[in-house]
């Protein structure tokens, strides 16, 4: 009877681990699929060691994804509506943004010119896209922004297109930005010493010494 129970007791436990492995097997499944989704480099390695640069950049991707789905399901938002609106928000935004520049004043298209440099920065320090991810992570729907210009160009849909097809058009699309703004004068030394002026904190300056002569 006793050794019943021992046999019992380690089936249970085969069973169990057999569940984990599968388990981990779909959540290996869901991170791959969430690198290709993101159009990174990381899914263009063979292996990536635990201390290998890439494996630290997509933990803090990982993390600011999680973060953000965590925000969206505590919001009682359905899933679906979200991932359409953040699908709609990314697919708008780089020619939301061009257009602004465009009828905006030199100083705000070259500010504007510099938010889309940083964004591009992101996208390469964290090894891929955040809101792909995002969109990936609500739905569990794979499709990519650059899927539809792969689609056009009668490219297939996988991972190195998606990549490629991302650099060319930020490359494409940074240097149109750039002509933009240079034609409307933004690149004049009285902005760039204006964006400076902000991103130092100069201001601040202004502030403490009005507050010491009122003193």
């Amino acid at each position: 009877m006793t050794q019943h129970m021992k046999n019992k007791e380690k089936e249970k436990e085969k069973e169990k681990d057999d569940v984990g492995e599968v388990d981990d097997g779909i959540e290996n499944t869901r991170d791959e699929v969430a690198d290709e989704v993101a159009g990174g480099s990381a899914g263009r390695e063979i292996e990536a060691s635990p201390g290998n640069l890439i494996s630290i950049r997509k933990k803090i991707r990982n993390y600011i994804v999680d973060k953000n789905v965590e925000s969206i399901k505590r919001s009682g938002i359905p899933l679906d509506l979200a991932c359409l609106f953040i699908k709609i928000i990314h697919f708008r935004m780089p020619f939301d943004i061009m257009l602004m520049a465009n009828f905006s004043s030199p100083f705000i298209s070259l500010c504007l010119w510099i938010t889309v440099m940083i964004i591009f920065s992101c996208f390469l320090l964290l090894d891929g896209c955040v809101l792909s991810v995002i969109e990936y992570k609500l739905t569990g729907n794979s499709l990519n922004v650059m899927d539809i210009f792969l689609w056009l160009f009668g490219c297939e849909i996988n991972h190195n297109n998606r990549y490629n097809a991302t650099i060319i058009a930020a490359i494409i699309y940074l240097i149109s930005f750039f002509i933009l703004v240079l034609n409307k004068g933004g690149f004049n030394h009285i902005h760039t010493n204006k964006v400076i002026y902000y991103i130092t904190f100069s201001y601040l300056t202004n502030f403490i010494s009005s507050d010491c002569v009122e003193l």
